[in-house]
């Protein structure tokens, strides 16, 4: 009976070790189900990522006629995935919808935006890319030079875009507007719904260009600079972790020829190095009081000479004659009667505006109309005759005063004058012109010029090289 009783234990006992055995074995293959599962899920995660960009940032990120997404950050955004084996999906988006969609998990990444308090609470950012100037843009006619200026008036901005926040805190008292894109902010200021509004620079200038109204609006102050970073999603660490070192890791070349590329050249060295200029600027202390003193006696006599006062001094003007065409100075046989057809042409009034621009837009210079290419003292008698009322010096300037107005804005005239002197019986008209606050353009042909000086010629700009003057020198 004890034989019997031990055999059923020792049964008993290798039937429970048989199902622990069992017990294990499904364990670990439940374990290497899941482990096998999860490394399949971060690598296709990694493999593959979708990142939820704007439709109207332009050059940033848009939408083009062919509905293709382009922009500077879809390019280094394209440099990153290849030098990471990644695949993006670009999902294009107001604002809003592309803050939503990286949100609630529907996209990756954020493409680029400004790091703030109010993003802070759903948003992880990563390293930063580039700085982004955004400016205070007002209607031309307004006199308005700073954002305090303009009580009650309203401020167009793009609904949660980073301005919200800082005028909020900076400027409570400012009225804002928001808009859901660039886009419609822009196509409200120019129905006059809106006269002013916050935009990124060169967002707002290329919207503007596009409608050909650059000469419309203006910008007053910049409000802040800062720096363009990508979000993801709060506490999504390893994901940061991935993209971080590859914006790191793009090379000043890369970065250059894509910025170049949509009309964004990096600042010039003195901008980016200015911590030495600075310190050199400093040891030249002595010389730069002197300048300062020159300065207040140059802008002395140019005060003088726009309100009159100056005499005339035939010598100064024949020795101003001899010099011959350059960078600074240019002449004109006429203003607007043409001396081959012996008709008045409205080609040369163009001549004459587009020269006077030139001047504003680089470093001053002066204009001799009534004297050839030759340097011949001609006239312009031949000018008088083409003004019915008042064919005399008066219905010259009053012509004059006009062209500039019509084309260029009546706020050019502070940085013109003009006299009429006669030399050997004729008369001529000498325009002297002073550097411009900011970009002068041109009417033509319904659209916008920009021109500089080019030795002693005045040249035109396209758009792209335009913004990368204007840049660099405003």
């Amino acid at each position: 009976m004890d034989f019997l009783k031990n055999r059923e234990k020792r049964k008993h006992k290798n039937s429970k070790c048989q199902r622990r055995g069992c017990q294990r074995i499904v364990l670990t293959l439940v374990a290497v189900v899941v482990f096998f599962g999860f490394v399949r899920f971060n690598t296709v995660h990694a493999a593959s990522l979708t990142i939820a960009c704007y439709n109207d940032y332009r050059p940033y990120s848009y939408v083009n006629d062919k509905g293709e997404v382009v922009g500077m950050l879809v390019d280094f955004w394209a440099l990153w995935a290849e030098k990471n084996q990644i695949e993006l999906t670009f999902l294009p988006g107001s604002l809003n919808q592309s803050l939503v969609r990286v949100k609630m998990g529907e996209a990756d990444i954020m493409i680029g935006l400004f790091r703030s308090k109010d993003r802070a609470a759903y948003l992880d950012f990563s390293h930063p890319m580039i700085d982004i100037q955004t400016n205070l843009y007002v209607v031309e006619k307004m006199e308005a030079d700073s954002i305090e200026a303009l009580g009650n008036i309203p401020v167009g901005v793009i609904e949660n875009d980073y301005a919200v926040e800082y005028l909020s805190q900076k400027y409570p008292d400012v009225q804002i507007k928001t808009f859901p894109g660039s886009e419609q902010v822009v196509k409200n200021a120019l129905a006059g719904k809106l006269s002013a509004y916050a935009l990124d620079f060169p967002n707002a200038i290329f919207l503007l260009a596009e409608n050909d109204s650059l000469v419309k609006f203006r910008r007053v102050q910049t409000l802040y600079t800062e720096k363009l970073r990508a979000g993801v999603k709060k506490g999504n660490t390893q994901l940061l972790k991935l993209i971080n070192p590859g914006i790191k890791g793009a090379s000043k070349q890369e970065v250059e020829t894509i910025l170049s590329k949509w009309g964004l050249a990096p600042p010039p060295l003195i901008v980016q190095y200015r911590g030495w200029i600075i310190g050199v600027i400093l040891l030249l202390l002595a010389a730069s009081i002197g300048f300062a003193f020159y300065s207040m006696k140059l802008k002395y006599r140019m005060g003088r000479l726009r309100s009159g006062k100056n005499s005339f001094k035939e010598e100064e003007w024949l020795s101003l004659i001899t010099q011959g065409e350059h960078n600074q100075l240019e002449f004109k046989s006429s203003m607007r009667w043409n001396l081959v057809t012996l008709k008045t042409d409205k080609v040369l009034e163009y001549v004459i505006v587009k020269t006077i621009s030139a001047f504003m837009n680089a470093d001053g210079g002066t204009l001799l109309i009534g004297v050839n290419d030759d340097g011949e003292v001609i006239g312009i008698e031949s000018d008088y005759q083409t003004f019915q009322k008042k064919p005399n010096r008066d219905g010259f300037l009053l012509k004059l005063s006009s062209l500039i107005s019509q084309n260029m804005g009546r706020q050019s005239h502070k940085f013109i004058s003009t006299q009429i002197q006669s030399i050997d019986g004729k008369d001529i008209c000498k325009i002297s012109i002073t550097p411009g606050e900011r970009p002068v353009f041109v009417k033509e042909k319904g659209k916008e010029a920009f021109y500089i000086r080019a030795g002693a010629a005045s040249v035109p700009l396209s758009l792209s090289e335009s913004h990368e003057y204007i840049r660099s020198r405003w």
